[in-house]
């Protein structure tokens, strides 16, 4: 399943000023900067995977099956096309397997049921706890049922940050989006043409290494289709507001 990004942020933008200037908007936005994050951490395939895997029935959908997490790491040493979207169910719960490009690594996502997204819940981040209940706040603001899927999006990424063991680099990342906050990427170039000639030419830049471009914020994230790193925009807080 493809996420449509931009028309994510464009309906959690308008949520934010549906809500106002209540306290909700800020916790918002950071929703929408945990959708950039993925993107640009070069784990948008496996994002991908996790959300058309949201509200499926784990025995009946996925296969192989698991009594314990042990038997499927195991199974997960086996070869696999890394590009093809895996499932399986451990003890009866659904689990997305996802492939780090950068280290050519597998390993498994928890893909939480309906109900579990549906009850807000507390994480060891307050920064992900106000964001989740701001989300399950704005669910009052929404009418079309695309929408109510963007928040469901949303939600689902914080919980992909929090499983993924993310989250200090989310924290970091939201930092980075403070326009206070000094910027010193890891190189600057006047066109997009330089940069990319440099992302090809460079051996291995770092996943979510930050690159400026004529002022403007890039961070080198993965292309789902091609393996091959891209410079991914962020935006800045002004677009992120709307």
């Amino acid at each position: 399943m493809r996420l449509d990004i931009e028309e994510a942020i464009n309906v959690l933008q308008k949520l934010q000023k549906n809500m106002g200037s209540s306290s909700g908007t800020e916790p918002i936005r950071t929703a929408a900067i945990a959708l950039h994050f993925i993107w640009g951490s070069g784990h948008l395939h496996n994002f991908e995977d996790c959300l058309a895997c949201l509200g499926e029935d784990a025995p009946t959908t996925a296969s192989p099956a698991f009594d314990t997490r042990e038997q499927a790491e195991e199974w997960l040493q086996q070869p696999m096309e890394p590009h093809h979207a895996h499932r399986v169910a451990i003890a009866g719960r659904l689990y997305s397997v996802g492939y780090s490009l950068e280290h050519g690594v597998r390993f498994l996502i928890r893909v939480p049921d309906k109900t579990e997204l549906d009850t807000p819940r507390q994480t060891s981040s307050p920064l992900l706890n106000e964001a989740i209940d701001a989300l399950h706040r704005a669910r009052r603001y929404v009418h079309a049922p695309t929408d109510m899927e963007f928040i469901d999006s949303a939600l689902l990424a914080l919980h992909f940050i929090l499983e993924n063991g993310q989250l200090l680099d989310f924290e970091r990342f939201v930092g980075n989006f403070d326009s206070k906050a000094s910027f010193s990427p890891l190189c600057s170039f006047a066109t997009r043409e330089q940069a990319d000639t440099w992302l090809s030419a460079h051996p291995r830049p770092p996943h979510g290494a930050q690159v400026g471009i004529a002022g403007q914020r890039y961070s080198v994230g993965y292309s789902r289709d091609s393996g091959l790193r891209v410079l991914v925009r962020q935006p800045s807080l002004e677009e992120l507001d709307g």
